[in-house]
């Protein structure tokens, strides 16, 4: 293997790794103390060629600004999921 192949092979596992699995959308519940059980956030699942298995986040602003709501996250989690299911049905 030359140098120029090692180094497209480095580039295209670092940087270009292709998502070739989604698992649909779940619920990140945390227990407080204090409060009690919320929902914190969204999560998708996603595998990537190479580095495996790794979660996206779409977290809820529970607290003073309340930013993002459990339905923007909603949402956003499953707009997410839907763009990337329609870019591995395309390959």
């Amino acid at each position: 293997m030359t140098i120029k192949q090692k180094i497209n092979n480095f580039i295209e596992r670092a940087f270009n790794d292709k998502i070739i699995a989604v698992q649909p959308i779940e619920e990140l519940w945390i227990t407080y103390r204090d409060i009690g059980t919320r929902l914190e956030a969204y999560y998708v699942s996603v595998t990537y060629k190479y580095r495996g298995n790794r979660k996206v986040y779409f977290s809820i602003d529970n607290d003073h600004w309340q930013i993002v709501t459990a339905a923007n996250a909603l949402k956003n989690a499953q707009d997410y999921y839907q763009k990337i299911r329609n870019r591995i049905n395309t390959r």
